[in-house]
């Protein structure tokens, strides 16, 4: 009895023709399908999806959880209600803490929501932490993260597929064997 095993080849796209190009090197090696997983921005997504319909494409910004809502809504709450006491002693004063107040909220909860997770989504996908936090920091750089998950004959091929353009940020390989 053997056990086959695969190899997860990945690189940080840094544009659209790297991607299309990369896309068309792999489509030779005719991957098995869900074997290439695309990550990208929430505003990229359909591009990425257009580009290689046959890969997997997941974005990788994630809004507030139900917990994390209900905590912001009852912090800012008692903020706003503590602003509106001092709108009783002196108006002004009142008024001005809580439009102070209300554009951080909102500025706070837009960098909350455009800020990439790929480390995290990484991590469930059972990637070891190294290869994450390099992906992690090259990742805004780029367009995409591209990871393909090749049996062990095909690998050198497509290794050679993620180093053939040589403008992909920080590829990357890692052997994927089932721990018993």
């Amino acid at each position: 009895m053997s056990i086959s095993r695969y190899y997860t080849v990945g690189a940080v796209v840094p544009d659209i023709r790297s991607f299309k190009e990369l896309g068309d090197r792999l489509d030779t090696l005719e991957p098995e399908p869900d074997s290439v997983v695309v990550l990208v921005r929430r505003r990229d997504r359909s591009l990425a999806q257009a580009v290689l319909p046959e890969a997997r494409v997941c974005s990788v910004e994630s809004g507030l959880s139900r917990r994390q809502w209900l905590e912001f809504i009852s912090t800012f709450f008692s903020a706003s209600t503590v602003s509106f006491l001092m709108g009783a002693v002196h108006l002004w004063t009142g008024l001005v803490v809580q439009a102070v107040l209300t554009v951080a909220a909102v500025i706070g909860l837009v960098i909350y929501h455009r800020r990439p997770r790929v480390e995290k989504r990484l991590l469930r996908i059972g990637m070891p932490d190294h290869l994450a936090q390099k992906w992690e920091a090259s990742f805004p750089a780029g367009f995409a993260l591209l990871l393909a998950t090749v049996p062990e004959g095909d690998f050198e091929e497509a290794q050679s597929a993620f180093l053939e353009g040589g403008t992909l940020l920080s590829p990357l390989a890692i052997d994927r064997r089932p721990v018993l």
